[in-house]
């Protein structure tokens, strides 16, 4: 006995809708069954009222982390959430962006590979062709006109080197990913500063970089470290779970951690808990990260201005085990 526009109104919650006639609505649509067709509503307004996000591993921790911080805080804020993982690969990360723009999304979070990628400027030129707001999560690529909310991985590197030449150790490995991505090259500055507060000279020896940041990958690397020397006394890798290949390596050829050997990773993860010797690890605050994120991309759906479209959220160094004084036979 309602006309077909109040209906519509009192389904989307309306208050030019009273209350005792959204409640009857309501309990019709439930009889019914009914659902709201939202292709359909899509193509009416134009919007999908769903936000895209981009990650390029869903097997590593902290972007699962990362996911599920970004699902409750898009729910949260009346959206859905529409994910997507890249494989670490440019290519795919630029196809996901279009397809993102089939679909309408109103927004989008992006996670960038850890690899070099020739794709940016066609897929951001694309995204302001189509008005659709971009805003990088946790890293970001170094190109003009970007929007980025991200833990600050140079300080917190920084922290973590100081922590061991704090404890005394001089002969300290890095192992990152590709030095030209800024994952990894804003990390080896706040290793490269710590260093040369203490007047220690940086080795391209000590620079290790990896394909993958995966156990594996830092496995490997590790493994080969010790068979070539066994000169260092710290080794700082680019994660946790890393770090937890690094410990179960060095372990398995009789190198105690942290008695001849100490270990840091980074993100605070449950690797950093699961590990036998428990790893002394940087907290990147996911979640706080995750809502600054949504926030700055909501605001731009919006059509409002950002205050500040760059954004560094302060780490927080959990200390554990892995990490001691070097052996006084190293002094």
């Amino acid at each position: 006995g309602i006309s077909e526009a109040t209906v519509s109104l009192a389904l989307n919650n309306n208050s030019l809708v009273n209350e005792k006639t959204k409640k009857r609505v309501h309990e019709a649509a439930k009889e019914l069954k009914y659902f709201p067709n939202m292709v359909a509503k899509g193509l009416a307004t134009n919007k999908s009222n769903t936000i895209g996000i981009i990650v390029p591993d869903i097997n590593i921790v902290f972007y699962a982390n990362i996911l599920r911080a970004i699902d409750e805080v898009v729910n949260r804020a009346g959206y859905s959430l529409l994910a997507a993982m890249s494989n670490n690969d440019p290519q795919i990360e630029e196809e996901i962006i279009r397809t993102f723009i089939s679909k309408r999304i109103e927004g989008v979070l992006a996670v960038p590979t850890n690899k070099p990628t020739k794709f940016l400027t066609s897929y951001q030129k694309a995204l302001r062709e189509y008005n659709i707001p971009l805003v990088y999560i946790t890293s970001l690529y170094t190109i003009d006109e970007i929007r980025y909310v991200m833990g600050d991985i140079r300080e917190g590197t920084y922290m973590l080197i100081k922590h061991l030449t704090d404890l005394g150790h001089r002969n300290i490995v890095f192992i990152g990913g590709n030095r030209t991505v800024p994952t990894t090259s804003l990390r080896r500055e706040g290793y490269s500063r710590a260093l040369g507060e203490k007047g220690i000279p940086v080795f391209a020896e000590n620079l290790i970089e990896c394909e993958d940041i995966h156990y594996d990958q830092a496995a490997l690397v590790t493994e080969e470290l010790i068979g070539r020397r066994r000169d260092f006394t710290a080794i700082c890798a680019m994660n946790d779970e890393m770090a937890l290949g690094v410990i179960n390596t060095l372990q398995k050829a009789g190198i105690r951690v942290p008695e001849d050997v100490s270990v840091v990773g980074y993100d605070n993860t449950i690797f950093s808990k699961v590990s036998m010797v428990g790893i002394t690890s940087m907290d990147s605050d996911i979640e706080g990260t995750c809502q600054q994120a949504v926030d700055m991309l909501l605001q731009v759906v919006r059509g409002e201005i950002p205050e500040e479209p760059h954004i560094m959220t302060k780490p927080a160094m959990i200390k554990r085990q892995s990490s001691g004084p070097v052996k006084e036979t190293e002094n």
